[in-house]
């Protein structure tokens, strides 16, 4: 790889550093900001959120088989009844 590859890797690396980050904390945020919605109500809908999300990029990527099983996990999580996700 050339330098500026390599410094693009390094800068995408950060920004999703700092991306993650920032999603975690708004979710921290969001499970005390209401008294009566509980945080694994919160966990819950962001895992929904993201199971919807994310297999639909995924799958529009040239991926390992890997990463294949990952977007079938989610999409097994999302279309999994409500009483066996806890």
């Amino acid at each position: 790889m050339s330098k500026s590859t390599d410094q693009q890797f390094r800068e995408a690396d950060i920004a999703l550093e700092r991306a993650v980050t920032a999603f975690m904390s708004a979710i921290d945020h969001m499970m005390k900001r209401w008294d009566e919605v509980t945080a694994r109500y919160i966990l819950e809908r962001v895992l929904l959120e993201l199971c919807e999300e994310l297999p639909m990029r995924i799958d529009t990527q040239s991926t390992g088989p890997a990463t294949v099983k990952l977007s079938n996990a989610l999409a097994d999580y999302r279309e999994s009844p409500a009483v066996e996700r806890g």
